[in-house]
């Protein structure tokens, strides 16, 4: 549709008069075939398709590309440099629903007033941690042009989060707190099975073939065929007794926990490593400047001889010489030299219980801290969640930064626990009326 579809109806489009109401006809058609060729069933609503929200395809809206060429257009017509084409500027649009002349008088002024505001504080950054703003003022034509189609979109997206707050089970994602948005690539969705793609839209936005979706959509049985519960899916994939008893979300928290795990080790080998090697003097030749370190914002460089215990089939015991419990956090990391020591537990919950699972496993490790730093250990407890649909919890990302993890290998690392959230959860799902459900 990207590069087949939209080149060659967009240049029609933006030349001759169309009106926005035929352009809405058209992308029902074209969602109706997008939506078959992921797989997903005909009630997700364009929000997910094309929402860059919580899951962003990699997929534009017709009509928002519909827009954004006539405001080019109304843009190079009304700015040419040429007084009569300028002064005789031609409606690029004919209709009463939407006209560009309008819309660019909406998105300059809504610039204009964004200039007097200047740069506001958006999420927990802090101060001064925001990118600035171009100004409008200062800009030239190109750059005005730019910014204005830019407007364009960003009051397509605020309408799609209007229309996402209306809806009770696809909007949901609305209320996750704490969660890492996820972006799919073109590579990604030719690369992704179709199950697992399938299995994620469907997931993300609560529209796959549930009990008690079903019960909604054809009027079924609701109930769990594993208890007696009512199976919907946050019970399936988090929430079901039987499952929990035969050790499926174990299976899937102990495979996302080596994905963990096998991060942090690559760094505590690399930090080790350093250690063994002496680093010469570095000196400067005559007329040139020397290089300024990058201090790296990582605690864990002021030791070198880190060790780690991970907690795969319940077999992790705390060493005495940190504290004397029956407690088994998911990852142990400490240096003696240092008398540091960090308690990693891992949770894999539904993503709107993001926030609830980082205050409980906080509180139930909190004593246990506290023993530690009377034996003189300066400890601390990291709380880290995945989301069962594969949704990295922030607190994910503030750990690894804390262990000196960054870069590329940050970024495998998330990947890798994101994706094997959603390939054991895909697997849990297909299991799910199976009483024997064997591990993939």
């Amino acid at each position: 549709m990207q590069f087949g579809l939209f080149p060659r109806v967009m240049w029609p489009m933006s030349v001759y008069e169309v009106p926005l109401s035929k352009v809405e006809k058209l992308k029902k058609v074209v969602n109706s075939y997008v939506k078959k060729w992921l797989g997903v069933p005909r009630c997700l609503s364009s929000v997910a398709l094309y929402g860059k929200g919580i899951l962003q395809l990699p997929i534009n809206s017709l009509v928002e590309e519909f827009k954004c060429a006539k405001v080019r257009t109304e843009l190079l017509l009304t700015g040419s440099k040429d007084r009569i084409v300028s002064g005789l500027a031609p409606n690029p649009s004919k209709g009463r629903k939407w006209k560009p002349k309008v819309a660019v008088q909406e998105a300059e002024a809504a610039l204009r007033h964004g200039e007097i505001v200047g740069n506001v504080q958006i999420g927990r950054g802090g101060l001064g941690r925001t990118s600035g703003k171009p100004m409008w003022r200062k800009a030239d034509q190109k750059e005005k042009r730019r910014l204005v189609v830019e407007q364009i979109r960003r009051q397509e997206e605020a309408s799609r989060q209007v229309k996402a707050v209306s809806l009770a089970k696809q909007g949901q994602w609305l209320n996750w707190e704490g969660v890492e948005r996820k972006q799919v690539t073109w590579r990604d969705l030719w690369s992704m099975e179709s199950n697992r793609l399938k299995f994620l839209l469907g997931a993300t936005y609560d529209v796959l073939p549930s009990p008690d979706n079903l019960r909604i959509w054809t009027d079924g049985d609701p109930s769990c065929r594993l208890c007696s519960g009512v199976a919907t899916l946050r019970h399936i994939l988090s929430g079901c007794k039987v499952s929990l008893a035969q050790g499926r979300y174990t299976w899937r928290h102990n495979q996302v926990l080596k994905c963990l795990a096998a991060g942090i080790e690559s760094r505590r080998q690399q930090v080790n490593a350093e250690g063994s090697h002496k680093k010469g003097i570095q000196f400067v030749r005559e007329g040139e400047k020397s290089k300024r370190a990058v201090k790296s914002r990582s605690t864990t460089q002021e030791a070198k001889d880190w060790q780690m215990l991970v907690d795969v089939g319940g077999k992790l015991v705390v060493p005495q010489e940190i504290v004397t419990t029956n407690l088994r956090p998911d990852i142990l990391y400490w240096s003696t030299s240092q008398q540091v020591v960090y308690f990693i537990e891992l949770t894999v919950p539904w993503e709107s219980s993001l926030e609830e699972a980082y205050e409980r496993k906080k509180l139930k490790y909190e004593e246990l801290r506290l023993e530690a730093e009377q034996k003189g250990w300066r400890a601390r407890v990291f709380p880290v969640e995945v989301g069962c649909r594969g949704f990295v919890g922030r607190s994910v990302i503030s750990l690894l930064g804390e262990l000196g993890v960054g870069g590329k290998n940050l970024r495998k690392t998330v990947r890798e626990m994101s994706e094997e959230a959603a390939r054991t959860s895909n697997w849990i799902w297909m299991r799910r009326a199976f009483s024997a459900w064997g591990k993939q």
